[in-house]
């Protein structure tokens, strides 16, 4: 794939600025003199800078000249971060994406997908822990099948004696009832709170 000239032009262009600004920067610090241990100190830090700058410009004017030939070919000694941000840079970078099959469609759209959805997804149907750590031998929960008409409220006030207890039998089988508490269908098994006359 070859790159567009123009985004290699516009990054050797930057690349050879900054490298020229660095190296005519740095280049006069290296070669000043400098009495006793910090100023050969400094010498060789703006030596090594100067050095590193140049190196950089070589290695962006090699990988441009590899992406503007669009060929297989890959020079050595160039760090592959560095090459891979350079071709990213002239717009070579491959998606992973476009290298999987296309699948067909359904002809319909479907809503875009959230991180929430994904994650619903991905956990619709497995059984939530009721608690992170639970007594060694755990009581079982009595489970009762939905019927037509039914409500986790009416759930509610037939076996437990009070409708406006249903936010626990929910908390319980959300897992099988899903996001709306209100849409709960006939022949789900919903697990119901063990009550105190249970535990005694």
């Amino acid at each position: 794939m070859h790159a567009p000239v123009h985004r290699c032009l516009a990054i050797a262009v930057a690349a050879t600025t900054t490298a020229a600004g660095l190296v005519g920067w740095l280049a006069p610090v290296a070669l000043a003199p400098a009495p006793g241990p910090d100023g050969a100190l400094v010498r060789l830090c703006a030596a090594v800078g100067a050095i590193a700058a140049a190196w950089l410009w070589l290695v962006t004017a090699v990988v441009l000249v590899e992406a503007l030939a669009g060929g297989d070919r890959r020079a050595r000694g160039v760090p592959a971060p560095v090459r891979r941000a350079l071709l990213a840079a002239c717009g070579v970078a491959v998606v992973a994406g476009l290298a999987a099959p296309a699948g067909a469609t359904t002809g319909r759209q479907d809503p875009p997908q959230t991180a929430a959805s994904v994650v619903a997804a991905a956990i619709a149907g497995l059984p939530l822990p009721d608690r992170p750590h639970g007594p060694a031998h755990p009581r079982r929960h009595p489970v009762v099948t939905v019927h037509d008409g039914e409500s986790l409220w009416s759930i509610a006030d037939e076996h437990l004696g009070a409708g406006d207890r249903w936010p626990e039998i929910y908390a319980l089988n959300r897992s099988v009832v899903g996001a709306d508490p209100d849409l709960i269908r006939p022949a789900q098994r919903l697990r119901l709170p063990v009550t105190t006359q249970e535990n005694r």
